[in-house]
């Protein structure tokens, strides 16, 4: 999505390379999905940290207490 995203904004940039005001809108949009790709990112960086620290590292989920009789 974010590659089709460049893609699309690149090719309106190329056409729309005569005009100044459509081309710093264009420049704008590629901010925004600059912008809304790191969120992304650092998004996916946090809750794999949380989960990592959720499960400590192994696949099952840490558990409060309990024996193991």
């Amino acid at each position: 999505m974010v590659f089709v995203s460049i893609v699309i904004i690149a090719l309106k940039m190329i056409v729309n390379s005569n005009n100044a005001n459509k081309r710093s809108e264009s420049i704008g949009a590629l901010a925004w999905v600059c912008a809304g790709t790191m969120l992304l990112g650092l998004s996916l960086i946090v809750s794999g940290i949380i989960l990592s620290i959720a499960t400590n590292g192994g696949g099952a989920l840490i558990t409060g207490g309990g024996s193991n009789g």
